[in-house]
């Protein structure tokens, strides 16, 4: 998942549980980056555009984060509706998830599954767990460890990359160890990204061609700088 929007969307969540200003440059201000943007004012940032391409994020940090007045509205994009679900998973607020007709219809079980694990709540949903759902996220979040399945194919890999790090998002704001086992090693933008903000990640091998990915839990995010890479072509978790 982690290439040009995908990595600009992560970036806005991670600069909502940073104290202090994160910047990011080279943004393609598509409607799932301004989607993205809005539902992170709605839990706490405030973020600006300083000019074409470039904008500024001032976050919460980690275990911040605000309850939403409102809906949060993601359009068309499963992608930033299943990041977001991260946090709030971890960060015992509630809030209605929603977006267009696109989005209704695309399945969210794959990262609800580990994040009940955690502790986070379905209040209501659509037949299937589908939007719009309320997730009701945990007071006292769990640490969890979460095996991937076997990702043979691309599509396999973006649905497998996008669970890594809806889990590592939730896992910021557990206590302890958060670990994912990948059974193919993948990684690449997305742990740098996690590095760069000052999440604590240990990755070791795991088989023969996985990773065992730990994070350590309630780290003290910092502000940096983020260059979003060039946008490929949508996935489908786009």
């Amino acid at each position: 998942m982690a290439a040009g929007g995908e990595i600009s969307v992560l970036a806005f969540i991670l600069g909502l549980l940073t104290v202090g200003e994160t910047r990011i440059e080279g943004l393609l201000e598509s409607d799932e980056i301004l989607a993205a943007s809005q539902a992170c004012r709605q839990l706490g940032a405030t973020i600006e555009r300083a000019g074409p391409e470039s904008w500024r994020v001032h976050g919460v940090g980690v275990g911040g984060v605000l309850a939403p007045e409102d809906s949060l509205d993601f359009g068309r994009s499963a992608m930033s509706a299943m990041l977001m679900m991260g946090v709030v998973a971890s960060h015992g607020v509630t809030a209605l998830f929603d977006g267009n007709e696109h989005l209704h219809a695309s399945a969210m079980l794959p990262v609800l599954a580990p994040l009940t694990r955690m502790g986070a709540e379905i209040v209501t949903a659509a037949a299937g767990d589908r939007l719009p759902l309320t997730l009701r996220g945990a007071v006292d979040p769990v640490p969890i460890l979460h095996r991937l399945p076997d990702h043979g194919t691309a599509p396999a890999r973006t649905s497998a990359d996008l669970v890594k790090a809806t889990v590592l998002l939730a896992g910021l704001n557990a206590p302890g160890e958060t670990t994912v086992i990948e059974p193919q090693a993948s990684e690449g933008p997305l742990e740098e990204l996690f590095r760069q903000f000052g999440a604590s990640l240990d990755v070791q091998p795991e088989g023969a061609q996985g990773r065992r990915i730990v994070l350590q839990g309630r780290p003290t995010l910092k502000p940096t700088i983020v260059t979003a890479p060039p946008p490929r072509k949508p996935s489908i978790a786009s």
